[in-house]
């Protein structure tokens, strides 16, 4: 072969590439947007694009879906405000600066960047307590729960004679005062409302028993001989509830260890050393009960308003005859389009939540119905084939998303594809009913998690006890500590926290 003839010639093949257009990446980027930031963004696009008209509606207090009217109540989670939020919408306490959630912004928000204006700006201690609890109640027990928790101290409990002076002060019938009082006790965090340390306990408990996470013996003891488990007097008090000294010992440190004696610290930012409180969350989809099952809403749908500006959109049509110049056809061309395509993101954004809910209604029905213990193994792959979308499609349309479920929690979306949540719970079932003299190993809790038809590895038992603060077994059959000093250095923040609590 002659080396001249070896050449190489520019030949043409065909190829596909994936091309994403400039409206897909916006649609991407605010589907995995959470709430708040897509606020940010929305008020960010309407102040730099002229084209973009952008309003937003009232909001309800509870689930902040756009109201028809104010004052009514909500189409989305069915809340009505409570006499506080009515008055604060007529004017009574000047302009809104009291809620959590982040509005569209308005002329004055630059004056919001003095540091003394957003102190005086804050919400009052127990603001969002008192909504919360007015929309579960009668709007004539409004008074009733504002006097409640104006008396709540910073530990989050009440004085032990609440009921009478209340009764009291606003005439009202003890049994009335009382009814009001429990639906406090029943809000988060639990505890809030106790008139002691005991009862604070008592309402912990009987929150991880209507969970199904029942102690009956802790509150045995919590009832009857707090005093006592306080200073370890184990066999006294073993002897007269009728359990051995360890079974005792367990409960208490179960007690010590998942329960606190003041329900406010860690949610209340003056108590100096303690976490910071929690921002409020605010759910991007409404799940209610439609006669035989449910349907889903996503709020964001009710809350804006967007169009493009019809002036932008006339003069896109009537460029030749304005006789504009380039740079003009250029400026109203794309801000226009500009406008067009988030719009039609956000659109996009809300269509693919309603699917994605709509199909968790669908495969996790049963938890909608009878709670965690009925939570299916779900992966965002199976969500994904029933709505025929990608499935990283799907992790952006609920990561960091919240849903309001029909019984009135707010839960992550996470949550439905949490299939560990009735493993827990069976794994607590299991220990809770277990020997205290022979506790079981992580083998034998996987083995009979498996009779339930859990498959689940040693390995995996050991994270989830870890996770619910569980103590492995050895640890578990004996904790006797015989040296007093060993004794104190040993005893957790909490139990030394109970036993001031005693004290008081």
């Amino acid at each position: 072969m002659d080396l001249m003839d070896m050449r190489l010639d520019p030949t043409l093949a065909p190829q596909q590439n994936t091309v994403i257009s400039h409206r897909q990446i916006v649609a991407v980027r605010l589907l995995q947007m959470p709430s708040q930031e897509l606020v940010a963004a929305i008020a960010r696009e309407r102040d730099t694009n002229p084209a973009l008209e952008a309003s937003e509606r009232e909001t309800c207090h509870f689930c902040g879906a756009g109201l028809d009217a104010p004052g009514r109540a909500c189409a989305a989670c069915g809340r009505a405000p409570s006499l506080a939020e009515r008055r604060h919408d007529d004017g009574d306490n000047g302009d809104d600066v009291s809620g959590a959630y982040v509005g569209l912004g308005s002329a004055g928000d630059d004056d919001l960047s003095d540091p003394m204006l957003r102190v005086a700006a804050a919400t009052g201690r127990g603001d969002g307590l008192l909504r919360l609890l007015c929309a579960s109640l009668p709007a004539d027990d409004a008074e009733t729960a504002e006097y409640l928790i104006g008396n709540l101290d910073h530990h989050g409990w009440l004085p032990l004679t609440i009921v009478e002076d209340a009764a009291t002060a606003l005439d009202r019938a003890e049994a009335d005062v009382e009814r009001v009082l429990r639906a406090l006790q029943r809000m988060d965090p639990p505890g809030i409302g106790a008139r002691g340390a005991r009862e604070c306990l008592l309402i912990q408990l009987f929150t991880l028993r209507d969970a199904g996470d029942a102690h009956p013996l802790a509150e045995t003891l919590v009832r009857d001989h707090l005093a006592s488990l306080a200073f370890r007097r184990f066999r006294e008090v073993a002897r007269e509830v009728g359990e051995t000294p360890r079974a005792v010992e367990a409960e208490w440190q179960f007690i010590r260890t998942h329960l606190h004696p003041y329900p406010t610290h860690g949610f209340d930012p003056d108590d100096g050393d303690l976490a910071a409180p929690a921002a409020s969350i605010r759910p991007d989809v409404v799940l209610r009960r439609r006669g035989d099952g449910f349907e889903a809403e996503v709020v964001e749908r009710q809350r804006y308003d967007l169009h493009v500006n019809r002036d932008y959109l006339w003069a896109r049509k009537n460029l030749n005859e304005l006789g504009c110049a380039n740079g003009e056809r250029q400026h109203i061309r794309g801000y226009v389009e500009q406008a067009q395509s988030f719009i039609a993101a956000l659109k996009q954004r809300w269509d693919t939540m309603q699917r994605v809910s709509d199909a968790l209604i669908e495969l996790q029905f049963d938890f909608l119905v009878h709670g965690q213990s009925a939570l299916k193994p779900l992966t965002r792959a199976d969500v994904a084939r029933r709505v025929g979308l990608h499935e990283s499609t799907v992790s952006r349309a609920t990561d960091g998303k919240f849903a309001l479920l029909p019984n009135g929690r707010t839960v992550p979306f996470d949550d439905f594809f949490d299939s560990s949540l009735p493993v827990k719970k069976a794994l607590r079932e299991l220990i809770a009913a277990e020997d205290t003299r022979r506790p079981y190993s992580d083998e034998q809790l996987a083995r009979m998690l498996a009779r339930r038809g859990f498959e689940i590895a040693r390995r995996t038992i050991a994270k989830y006890r870890e996770e619910e603060g569980i103590l492995p077994s050895r640890l578990r059959r004996s904790r006797t500590v015989t040296h007093p000093a060993a004794a104190s250095e040993r005893v957790p923040a909490p139990a030394r926290v109970l036993v001031g609590a005693l004290a008081r």
